[in-house]
């Protein structure tokens, strides 16, 4: 059973087919009445289609024409999807997602330095705490109270 051309015969009068496949085309072609009648048919219609004069040019109004009248058709319900791809103010997400990374490294700052200065608070009730376990006088938990509130005492009245 032969296998007729189809698409074969459109790429051999553009030359679009590599030689070896062409050679096998024009042998087929040879013995191939119908094949053949099928070519011309083509090839006579691209001759046709070649002589056309090229189309004019469109004018200049045109693409306003044509947007205007696409405007005016209706347009089906449109999802949520749809409606998200099309909003202009889609250009928000990442503004959005950027504020909020702004906002978490200030918030972290924030408390890093809230910390920071909580520790600061208590550098001088730790150094009253080193100067006092330095003489040995921290015995018991009651000592550590006190050690504790030593920087509430006058400034000449510290140990």
């Amino acid at each position: 059973m032969t296998r007729h051309l189809d698409q074969e015969l459109t790429a051999l009068l553009d030359g679009a087919l590599p030689p070896a496949r062409a050679r096998e085309v024009e042998q087929h072609l040879a013995g191939c009445a119908s094949c053949r009648a099928e070519r011309d048919r083509l090839a006579h219609a691209v001759q046709l289609l070649a002589a056309l004069p090229p189309p004019p040019a469109p004018s200049p109004d045109f693409s306003r024409g044509f947007y205007a009248r696409l405007d005016a058709e209706p347009t089906a319900r449109a999802g949520v999807l749809e409606l998200l791809r099309r909003a202009r103010w889609r250009n928000l997400v990442p503004i959005a997602g950027g504020a909020l990374t702004l906002a978490l490294v200030v918030g972290a700052l924030a408390s890093y330095r809230a910390e920071q200065a909580r520790l600061a608070r208590g550098l001088d009730l730790y150094q009253d705490y080193e100067l006092v376990a330095g003489l040995d006088a921290v015995q018991d938990p009651e000592d550590v109270l006190v050690v504790g509130h030593l920087d509430e005492l006058p400034a000449g009245a510290r140990p």
